[in-house]
């Protein structure tokens, strides 16, 4: 069955859709070597910092409208400086360093626990205050907004 167009355009299950997603490109990075392990990092690399900009562009300034969700969003913020963090010191190095898997293990704990506060946690708040339609027009906004930055990301990639 096909999905509404408001389902399909609410905010929160386009971010759950993205957690999916990189929880998927993580299994799949579990299963390969050398080039190809270059290539599932560097597409972990574009989701994960593409989704936390646009989530600190569009979910997050949305939080702060809320006293009950404004809470979580410093914690928020703070894990996705981690998460940058971490791909960054991985970027640097090459797949056959031992810390290179290291550093992809702390980089998929540190993103599951990030997934479960927001999924288990910060979701359930944000449906309690925020209505369908607002969910709904947060995410065309997230889309659109995740759409402007693709070319600023896949450059930092490059660098």
């Amino acid at each position: 069955m096909a999905k509404t167009k408001a389902k399909s355009a609410d905010i929160l299950s386009l971010i759950e859709a993205e957690h999916r997603q990189v929880e998927k490109l993580f299994a799949e990075a579990e299963k390969v070597k050398g080039a190809k392990l270059v290539e599932q990092f560097n597409q972990i690399y574009i989701e994960l910092i593409l989704h936390a900009k646009t989530e600190e562009l569009v979910f997050y300034p949305a939080l702060r409208e809320y006293e009950e969700t404004e809470q979580y969003v410093e914690e928020a913020e703070e894990e996705h400086e981690e998460v940058s963090v971490i791909l960054e010191e991985i970027k640097v190095l090459k797949p056959t360093q031992p810390e290179f898997k290291e550093k992809m293990s702390e980089l998929k704990e540190t993103l599951a626990h990030h997934l479960e506060e927001e999924e288990s946690g910060i979701f359930n708040t944000v449906r309690e205050c925020m209505s369908d339609w607002e969910l709904t027009e947060l995410g065309q906004e997230f889309q659109e907004t995740k759409a402007k930055l693709v070319s600023n990301v896949e450059t930092a990639l490059a660098m």
